[in-house]
């Protein structure tokens, strides 16, 4: 005997009938949370640029490559709740929802790659023990997944 769709474990009108708000919110905290440890040092192995010069514009690229990766994990979370709080979420919401996350997080990457270009860039011009008015300044590369 058939139940409703709520009994069977999915919601109506989704395109998986089985993907449901908690799916969106656990898949796209994961991919955040396993974009923001790959960011750290310790956990993945990365590439290292000493700098001779401060570059405000690679701190900037830091700090957006990172506001990114929590804008993914706050849009996983609001799609979930946007999902819980219609009746029938619709045909498409949580694949847009995921879509969303996936793009904040390839962006991500994106970014990292570039501040990786700048940083070898200025890391081909040399170390010059007193040339440079200040300690030097350590760029860890992040690897990424879509950018190598």
């Amino acid at each position: 005997m058939a139940g409703t769709a709520e009994q069977q474990g999915g919601r109506r009108g989704t395109a998986w009938p089985r993907l449901r708000a908690e799916h969106v919110v656990g898949v796209g905290a994961l991919l955040s949370v396993a974009a923001l440890a790959e960011r750290i040092p310790r956990f993945v192995p990365a590439r290292q640029y000493v700098l001779c010069h401060a570059s405000p514009t690679l701190d900037h690229l830091t700090l957006t490559a990172l506001a990114l990766v929590l804008a993914a994990g706050v849009a996983a979370v609001a799609g979930g709740i946007m999902m819980q709080s219609r009746r029938t979420p619709g045909r498409v919401l949580p694949v847009v929802w995921l879509v969303v996350v996936a793009a904040l997080l390839i962006a991500a990457d994106g970014v990292d790659a570039h501040g990786e270009v700048l940083a070898a860039k200025q890391a081909a011009t040399g170390f010059t023990e007193g040339r440079c008015d200040y300690v030097p300044q350590d760029y860890t590369a992040t690897p990424g997944w879509f950018f190598w």
